[in-house]
């Protein structure tokens, strides 16, 4: 999956910057650089990648400020790198709708594998072409595009999102847990924190509508064709 995967690192320290670049190299990555969110900006622009790695502390523009400028108008994958790893810190990443969140000091094979489950989310596509669009009440979802609609307006979702979004579907009418969700969604398991899941079904729900997504209290979420 590595092969030809362009990553985006923003990160103002320069010793950090180029160790973990030369750690994703070694694990097969493209890798491209930035000191900053607005040098980070000039090279979306110049550029494409698949996914972006950047710091939350930086000058000049902040980690958490990128991400809500790159959401105004791409779904690119967004890991955030953070030396704090309190909730209060992770929720607001999460809900500029970021994909990730890894806390320094961090492995560079955990980081990577990190990144992989990011694109993974990306690349998901049916094994049935005859489920490649999926219809429910007025919204409709094509896989292979990941492109959604509801009463005919196309949506924009993160790859997170979609891929919450394509879970649920696949499970309509069923509860899903919070950990459940962790596990299908994010790769990460039962050990982690399922803010990032509460998040980021508030996201979806402000999108497809609220009524699409049922909390079934001390259990967890399932979509209704209501």
């Amino acid at each position: 999956m590595n092969q030809n995967v362009h990553v985006l690192l923003v990160e103002d320290d320069e010793m950090l910057r180029e160790t973990t670049a030369l750690v994703l190299e070694r694990q097969g990555f493209s890798v491209s650089t930035a000191a900053d969110g607005v040098d980070g900006l000039d090279a979306l622009r110049r550029e494409r990648f698949d996914v972006a790695v950047v710091d939350v502390m930086m000058p000049r523009m902040d980690g958490i400020t990128f991400a809500r400028k790159v959401r105004e108008d791409s779904d690119l994958p967004i890991v955030l790198l953070t030396a704090r790893d309190l909730p209060h810190d992770q929720l607001a990443g999460f809900q500029v709708g970021v994909d990730d969140y890894v806390t320094k000091p961090f492995d560079g094979e955990v980081l990577a594998a990190r990144l992989r489950a990011v694109l993974r989310r990306v690349d998901t596509v049916p094994t049935e072409p005859t489920t490649t669009t999926i219809r429910v009440a007025d919204l409709t979802v094509n896989r292979d595009g990941m492109v959604v609609q509801k009463a005919g307006e196309t949506i924009s979702l993160s790859a997170t999102e979609f891929r919450l979004l394509e879970v649920l579907l696949d499970h309509r009418g069923r509860v899903l847990s919070r950990h459940q969700l962790l596990e299908m969604v994010w790769d990460i398991g039962s050990w982690g924190d399922t803010h990032v899941v509460e998040v980021t079904v508030q996201r979806l729900r402000r999108k497809i509508g609220a009524e699409r997504i049922v909390t079934v209290r001390g259990a967890g979420y399932k979509l209704v064709d209501a």
